[in-house]
């Protein structure tokens, strides 16, 4: 599945951008940036860093997201 990023303006005429699944519903939707440069700027941080984010679930302090060790390969010569 590719998303797409739509840049658009909001009736305060901020820039705004949202993402949107391959069937046209939006997943995401941005704070409002008063330059078109800011809104590209932080689109390119989150295609940079959403793939790597982590699952803080602060919804309910008893629920908690099991978290995944990483095993390190120790080097064999």
């Amino acid at each position: 599945m590719a998303g797409n990023f739509e840049i658009f303006r909001d009736a305060d005429k901020l820039y705004r951008f949202r993402l949107v699944d391959d069937r046209g519903g939006v997943l995401v939707t941005s704070a409002g940036y008063g330059q078109k440069g800011e809104a590209v700027t932080a689109i390119t941080a989150v295609r940079e860093h959403a793939a790597m984010g982590h699952i803080h679930d602060r919804s309910d302090p008893s629920a908690r997201v099991p978290r995944v060790r990483q095993v390190r390969r120790r080097a064999t010569a």
